[in-house]
């Protein structure tokens, strides 16, 4: 083999006609966009030769033609009765050409077509010596079908199908080489060869060309190939090491770039330092600024990524070569195995940045079909996400069926899905973690490309994606404004108003969903406005549901904070003016209150009025119209609160006649909501908004400079909430002057999600939710500060501000106001939980009386019971009809986990891709503090009793139910969702306690892996320690 590669002709045969062996696509046309991507490897590999390529087929040979109309053709015309020694006497042999024949479903290497080329025979055959292992735990049947292979050294004494497997010594791969000779024996013979030959396997064929005194040699591939009969054949080839997999896919990629790299092992850096180093100067002469990159065996596999887990040293000197040794030394001294063989990457380092980060092609948690890509785009740097430094990361939800011009993709990421989508057309392969960057001049560049270890068992996206375009008929359908709404333009959040994010998550159940419709959001949330004075959208419900996830009607919501005093016009052009000043500004969309919408009359109402005549245009008469609307609100915040807390002494009493009276748990159950909504959640609607008054005023006397925060703070800390009375009540059960059943009594109602059936209740679990409280309490209790020093100071001129706004000002009534309206919007909360919680425990045993657990029937909508409570016609069979409804809630839950969906829906295209705003968080105290964290999603019941003493607590929603953590003396507090006026926020600035609320989900999931934190709420930081 002494002549040069390109003196010699080659010939490729491929042996493509029979059908696969799994599935019906042919095997070379998997994963086809536009090219076959499996030939594509195979061609790749034989690059080197430029061989005259010859594909015999017959299944579905049309379709591969179309692919790759480049390619001579032949027809096995008996391939569906014949095997593949057939297929190779119908291809053109010769007796000039070197001939390499390869099976269809088969793929290797360019290193393993070399071997083969080298081995010095009439006949080279690709064996693996490790068939064993790549055949465990297959069927004996697997093991019968393979060729297998006799060996004396490299010499082949015998093969065939027929071996037995105990007495093979490897396996023929598919791949052989013909000598010319050879060659030319099979074209001048073909018609001789005997019918049970052309019946037979290739590895038979060449036993008889053995036999006929050819030398048959064998090349040893050890592995390192793939026959393509599982989905993920494909990708585990060619995914490696991180070095491993940039090579093979450097010279495929069109649509994005790999920079050259000069990678080698611990042993060979060990072994041959200096010419390791020579190698690099010499292979990267271009580059003077070099990245030595982590490419450790255990870094990027399918059952684990070990991800930013060794190191990678940035911005070395390719010149400096006792900085090059350093930093080479540092990334080994990373690996905590010692495997001689992991590796070391060197590639040039990326110079102009624009944008970096990582691309999930699915959802990480759930599989769901979505590009999801975490990206930075103001650092510069190439690791500013993989490392978790990146304080001003965005994030991109896309879907796959989305367009590659999609509006919600930015400028500087255009190309990156048609990139992302060539990758996964490459590996045949969906499940793809990619890091990237873009610069300035060159491009996409692909950093690094493994599997995303978590595996996924996915439904079929179909019901995903019908349910999508459901959503989006219905958000058509909802696009124009109700009877009583005005405003063109459509907009829908999950946190504005009564932001169901925070109370029921982003995915409820039907019963939870439709409980918090029932009790508040078709009804109750309307009345209550127009009671208070507000325009009347009645019978405007406010939440609707896309696909499973819970809106506010944005637009509804601004209609109802518009005082009924003003005309509908001046109504219509404020309405359109606070949707299109949001639209704006996303970011805003948990804070409506207070940076988008004026819904009371405070102290620093000029800047709102600013901000409307300057931005809005609107003139003096409009101005002083919604002013005085706004002022008389106020006014009456102040008249009916005592009105509203006197309803909510009365629930306590009805509460009891209902518990006490003989009903069926159903019919129990049905009492307790109708009542709480006709009374409880009225009440309590109304006491939160004059909560909401009660604040605002004291916020905006800080924003005049007319109060200090240590005043509002003194008079506050006078206040006494169900949590302090919460706290003060576990301080007396541990000094024995209240009995802990008492205790449990009392507050056993609360959970952590209101509105969740299949959350416990305190009393379910007294002794993880209330025991660990009444030790902590026994510890250490604060009394009730008394001190109004500077309340007291300053309060005169807080009442002189109110009177001069024409609000009233007496000492006593705005006092007794500001107390009960915080107190009381808490206290309302707290006695209509009681009401929920029990009828949630109430459909709990009806359910259980119906074969039915928790978990089922929160897929029950409220409906659902009502019809089976009345006896409906079509439920003859109850426990059937309810089974029924349990089913289609629970494959409707499975829907809805596939599908991602914005904070806000302003159009049609919000549905298939958004990037998620800038999350500002709403920074609750001042005392910055740095501690360990824990994830409260991720605490199963065992962990009940995890000390969470000193820790920052990171919980989903900021619901009254996990008013169970101040007991813990927790050290900070962060949430997912929740705004600025939430429960949450609320508590935590009563306990005086740093916060950072409604963070988003973006950065929520970035700090849930996290071990510390460091909450800094006077410099709104929120950072990752590590």
């Amino acid at each position: 083999m002494g002549q040069s590669l390109h003196s010699i002709s080659y010939r490729l045969i491929v042996l493509g006609a029979g059908k696969p062996f799994r599935g019906e696509q042919h095997t070379v046309l998997r994963g086809a966009t536009g090219r076959s991507r499996v030939l594509d490897w195979l061609l790749n590999a034989m690059a080197e030769l430029l061989p005259e390529v010859h594909f015999v087929g017959g299944y579905q040979l049309d379709d591969v033609a179309e692919c790759y109309p480049e390619l001579h053709y032949s027809v096995n015309p008996n391939w569906a009765s014949t095997g593949a020694a057939a297929s190779l006497l119908e291809a053109p042999l010769n007796e000039r050409d070197v001939h390499f024949v390869s099976f269809a479903d088969v793929l290797y290497r360019a290193s393993a077509v070399r071997a083969l080329n080298s081995v010095d025979a009439d006949v080279a055959i690709l064996v693996d010596s490790q068939w064993r292992s790549r055949f465990e735990g297959r069927s004996p049947e697997d093991m019968g079908r393979c060729e297998k292979v006799n060996l004396h050294g490299s010499r082949v004494t015998r093969l065939g199908r027929d071996l037995l497997p105990e007495m093979a010594d490897a396996e023929f791969v598919g791949l052989m080489r013909l000598s010319p000779q050879v060659a030319g024996y099979i074209d001048q013979h073909r018609e001789e060869f005997p019918d049970p030959i052309r019946q037979g396997s290739l590895s038979q064929f060449v036993e008889l060309l053995r036999m006929r005194g050819f030398s048959v040699e064998a090349a040893d591939v050890a592995g390192d190939w793939a026959e393509l009969n599982e989905p993920d054949d494909l990708s585990r080839f060619i995914l490696g090491t991180k070095a491993q997999t940039l090579h093979r896919l450097q010279g495929m990629l069109n649509r994005s770039r790999i920079e050259d790299q000069v990678s080698f092992t611990v042993a060979e850096w060990e072994r041959a330092r200096d010419g390791i180093l020579s190698d690099i100067h010499r292979r990267l002469l271009d580059d003077d600024t070099l990245v030595v990159r982590s490419s450790a065996l255990s870094e990027d596999g399918f059952g684990v990524s070990n991800a930013g887990a060794y190191t990678s040293v940035l911005n070395v000197d390719r010149h400096d070569a006792d900085a090059l040794t350093g930093a080479i030394t540092k990334v080994i001294a990373s690996y905590p195995d010692g495997h001689p063989d992991n590796q070391v990457l060197v590639q040039p380092m990326l110079q102009g940045v624009t944008a970096s980060g990582v691309a999930f092609t699915r959802v990480l948690a759930t599989g769901a079909p979505y590009y999801v890509i975490n990206y930075d785009d103001t650092t510069a740097s190439t690791e500013s996400i993989t490392s978790g430094s990146s304080r001003e990361h965005k994030t991109l939800f896309m879907h796959r069926d989305a367009p590659d011009g999609h509006p919600a993709i930015p400028d500087n990421l255009v190309g990156l899905l048609p990139a992302l989508r060539e990758v996964e057309a490459l590996l045949d392969f969906d499940s793809l973690d990619v890091e990237f960057a873009m610069t300035r001049h060159g491009g996409i560049h692909i950093l690094q490309v493994r599997p995303i270890a978590v595996q996924h068992e996915l439904d079929s996206s179909d019901a995903a994606r019908a349910a999508i375009d459901q959503a989006m008929s219905r958000f058509q359908q909802l696009s124009g404004p109700g009877p009583f709404v005005v405003g063109e333009s459509p907009m829908f959040g999950i946190m504005p108003d009564w932001n169901p994010a925070e109370i029921i998550g982003t995915r409820p159940g039907r019963l939870a969903a439709s409980l918090y419709r029932f009790l508040i959001l078709d009804d109750v949330w309307a009345r209550q406005r127009a009671e208070y004075g507000y325009r009347d959208v009645r019978p405007q419900p406010l939440l609707t549901l896309f696909a499973g996830h819970p809106y506010i009607d944005i637009r509804a919501s601004f209609n109802s904070f518009i005082p009924a005093s003003v005309s509908d016009d001046l109504a219509a052009r404020l309405v359109t003016f606070y949707l299109e000043w949001l639209a704006e500004r996303p970011q805003l969309h948990d804070k409506v209150e207070f940076d988008v919408v004026p819904t009371c009359y405070a102290l620093d109402f000029d800047h709102w009025w600013r901000r409307l005549e300057r931005d809005g245009g609107f003139d003096t008469q409009d101005l002083s119209s919604l002013a005085e609307g706004l002022r008389e609100i106020t006014r009456g915040a102040f008249r009916r609160t005592p009105t509203d807390l006197a309803v909510i002494d009365t629930l306590q009493e009805r509460f009891s006649v209902i518990r006490q009276r003989s009903l069926t748990d159903l019919d129990r159950a049905v009492a307790l909501l109708e009542d709480c909504r006709r009374v409880g959640t009225l009440a309590f609607a109304h006491l939160a908004r004059s909560g909401f008054v009660a604040v605002t005023l004291l916020r905006s006397a800080v924003t005049m400079g007319i109060l200090s925060q240590a005043a509002v703070d003194d008079f506050l800390n006078t206040i006494r909430t169900v949590s302090h009375q919460f706290t003060d009540d576990a301080a007396r059960v541990a000094q024995g002057q209240l009995p802990f059943d008492d205790f449990v009594v009392q507050y056993g109602h609360l959970r952590p999600g209101t509105y969740d059936i299949t959350s416990a209740s305190y009393a379910d679990d007294p002794e993880r939710y209330l025991r660990p409280v009444i030790a902590r309490a026994g510890v250490a209790h604060d009394a009730p500060s008394g001190d109004l020093g500077a309340w007291r100071a300053e309060r005169e001129d807080f009442f002189r501000a109110l009177a001069e706004a024409g609000l009233p000002s007496d000492t006593r009534e705005v006092e007794a106001f500001l107390r009960g309206a915080i107190e009381g919007r808490e206290k309302a909360k707290f006695e209509f939980t009681r009401y929920l919680s029990l009828a949630l425990d109430c459909i709990a045993g009806f359910a259980d009386g119906h074969g039915l657990s928790r978990e089922d029937v929160a897929q029950v909508s409220l409906e659902d019971l009502l019809a089976c409570r009345a006896g409906d016609p079509g439920v003859a069979n109850p426990q059937r009809w309810l089974r029924q409804r349990c089913q289609e809630g629970a494959d409707a839950a499975r829907t809805t986990a596939l599908i991602e969906l914005p904070p806000l829906i302003r159009s049609r295209d919000d549905f298939s891709g958004f990037l998620y705003a800038d999350s500002h968080a709403n920074f609750i105290g001042s005392q910055r503090v740095v501690a360990d964290c824990v994830d409260l999603r991720q605490l199963t019941v065992d962990d009940g009793h995890t000390d969470l003493a000193g820790r920052i607590a990171l919980i989903p929603q900021a619901d009254p139910g996990y008013d169970w953590l101040f007991g813990h003396d927790i050290a900070g507090l962060v949430t997912m969702y929740g705004g600025a006026n939430s429960h949450m926020a609320i508590r935590a600035a009563e306990f005086g306690l740093p916060a950072a609320i409604g963070i988003g989900e973006a950065r929520y999931l970035g700090l849930a892996g996290a071990s510390v934190l460091e909450l800094d709420p006077s410099n709104r930081r929120l950072e990752v320690v590590r």
